[in-house]
């Protein structure tokens, strides 16, 4: 609406900020907006008057830490209007814009009242040195989640009478609403079309009206380990086992191993170590230039019900207590997420992202406490439902039955089953990156997680490979790695390829790795994606009665440790809800990029 100019009070000028006011009248169940100008506020009279198409007048007063003030904080000052302090004399309810940066006034019944917009310094926890979250101008919703109230509109059936949790609420950002050093990290969500004027801090955000969840990793750099080193350049397998019902014979250097980490922003330089107990800035946050990453706080769901294997942004949903969207292949997994919130720079999770949460998963900011760290519990729903955690801790890998060390379900959406808790039983938080319900869930079993991390094209085209063949492929266009199902690296000369699919993103967008035959020489890994630093390897015959296998596995908590090869050139993350003791936020496995019901993706903002 056009805007008409302010009577002045005092005779005396002052200058106009450049700050806008949204009215939103409600008539006869339509809400109406309207926009005024505020201006510089005459200390003497203490306020200007507006005249609004002879409507009436709107005073307001501006406070910065309970002093009157002149003007207005800038949008960079670091300050927020205060909605729980900040009124209007006839009851008017007023929210804040922070994208548009304005006010918005609700419920009101005439235009002639006095405003009192009370501004505060933005929470800032001083550890993250500067990362903190950025909530993108107000796309972003912060929240906080209850462990004692499940969402008013969910219905959950838990095996504990009354035990629930979940609930979230809009949180003022003047006040803490995380903290690092608590192990309690920043969350938000994105709400669906029309619904983000709808809550104000401390109001119940319905689930119904979350399209998805995100959980925000800071920038930091981190210690390379002093302990055994991983500059050996391990070239393959450390130690072989012989037959075994489980993997506890392999040593475990994660449970009392924290890595030390140091927040930082992208103003204070790069740390560039590459010895032991050098600091590296981790290369996740190098590569976008940016102070920290949004990351899915669960694996990818859809609204879809059929035809998963298409790029479709408007359909993605990342949720508690929905299914994974699986069956898709990397191609249209990445334009979906790369298309889901452009402007905000969504997409699909790389190598190093998924590193990046390793680290700080395995701190005193994640899972360690007192210099122990604990691994998040498996998801061993059968079903993918997101969010689910076992109720018990498995002893061994995977059996290819449900044996007794390893034990999975498939349960339907938000209900408990005999062998675990859906999300909404708080009991599932131990199934998180922090053991409570701030961390990041689904990042050990459900499905496995496919992300941007790929091998070179056979005989070392310096392209990244599509796939193994013609028949099993991502969809990109590009070089082949094993070129025939049986063969290897004789069987391609370079040259063969895909010339049907999409074309790669800017390098930006993937991780890519040298080429070879076989899935041991882990020494191609780089340091800050989780795969090489989680050595030295191993390799155990387990023996589960008629079914007998080769598991080979890191001395990270023993998890599952392939790295990419010629018949599998695409990295996997996180295990299986099938792979027991060997799934894990360190469990790395490979794939060919094609479609498959085991295998999904996450979706990440850089801002």
């Amino acid at each position: 609406m056009e805007l008409r100019k302010f009577k002045e009070k005092n005779p005396k000028k002052v200058g106009i900020i450049l700050f806008t006011i949204t009215c939103i009248l409600l008539i006869s169940g339509v809400i109406l907006y309207r926009t005024f100008a505020i201006f510089q506020v005459d200390t003497t009279q203490n306020m200007i008057e507006g005249n609004i198409q002879d409507e009436g007048d709107i005073r307001f007063m501006v406070y910065v830490d309970d002093v009157l003030q002149k003007d207005v904080p800038s949008k960079e000052s670091g300050y927020s209007l205060d909605t729980s302090t900040s009124y209007c004399e006839n009851g008017d309810l007023i929210s804040w814009n922070d994208e548009k940066w304005s006010v918005e006034l609700k419920n009101i019944s005439t235009t002639k009242t006095k405003c009192y917009l009370k501004f505060k310094q933005i929470y800032k926890e001083e550890i993250l040195n500067g990362a903190i979250p950025d909530l993108m101008n107000g796309r972003l919703v912060p929240v906080k989640i209850s462990d004692t109230e499940k969402p008013s509109d969910v219905t959950s059936y838990s095996n504990t009478d009354n035990n629930y949790g979940g609930k979230v609420t809009k949180a003022d950002i003047t006040s803490e609403w995380y903290s690092y050093s608590k192990q309690q990290w920043a969350n938000a969500v994105i709400l669906k079309d029309g619904k983000v004027d709808d809550y104000q801090p401390g109001d119940e955000i319905l689930e119904s009206d979350i399209e998805s969840y995100f959980v925000w990793i800071p920038r930091y750099r981190y210690q390379l380990k002093d302990d055994e080193s991983i500059y050996d350049e391990y070239s393959d397998i450390n130690q072989k086992f012989g037959e075994k019902l489980n993997n506890n014979d392999i040593p475990n250097k994660g449970i009392n191993n924290p890595y030390e980490i140091v927040f930082e922003t992208k103003e204070k330089g790069l740390s560039t170590g590459t010895q032991q107990k050098e600091y590296l800035t981790h290369p996740a946050f190098v590569s976008f230039d940016v102070n920290g990453m949004w990351v899915g706080k669960f694996e990818t769901g859809t609204t879809l019900t059929s035809n998963y294997n298409i790029t479709n942004s408007s359909s993605v949903q990342i949720k508690p207590n929905i299914y994974s969207w699986r069956e898709i292949q990397v191609v249209n997994a990445f334009y979906t997420s790369y298309e889901y919130l452009r402007d905000l720079e969504s997409h699909m999770m790389k190598n190093m992202e998924w590193g990046a949460i390793f680290y700080l998963t395995y701190s005193k900011y994640g899972t360690c406490k007192e210099e122990k760290c604990s691994e998040p519990r498996i998801n061993n729903n059968g079903y993918y439902v997101t969010g689910y955690s076992a109720n018990f801790e498995p002893t061994c890998g995977y059996t290819a039955t449900n044996e007794n060390c390893n034990k999975y379900e498939s349960v339907e959406l938000n209900k408990d089953g005999s062998l675990g808790w859906n999300y909404y039983n708080p009991n599932s938080q131990i199934a998180s990156t922090t053991g409570n319900y701030t961390g990041i869930y689904d990042m050990s079993g459900s499905a496995w997680e496919v992300v941007m991390g790929v091998m070179q094209g056979g005989n070392n085209n310096p392209n990244p490979a599509s796939g193994p063949n013609a028949t099993h492929h991502s969809g990109f266009n590009g070089p082949y790695s094993n070129c025939t199902d049986n063969g290897g690296k004789e069987n391609c000369d370079g040259t063969t390829q895909n010339i049907t699919g999409k074309e790669w993103p800017p390098s930006i967008y993937y991780d890519l790795y040298s080429y070879d035959i076989v899935h041991t020489t882990y020494q191609r890994g780089h340091l800050g994606d989780a795969t090489k630093e989680l050595g030295p390897f191993y390799s155990i015959n387990y023996n589960y009665g008629t079914y007998k296998t080769t598991g080979y596995i890191s001395n990270y908590f023993a998890d599952f440790a392939y790295f990419v090869y010629a018949g599998n050139p695409w990295f996997v993350w996180g295990g299986s809800f099938s792979y027991g003791s060997e799934s894990g936020v360190g469990a790395f496995g490979v794939w060919t990029g094609d479609t498959n019901a085991a295998y999904t993706f996450r979706i990440v903002l850089a801002p």
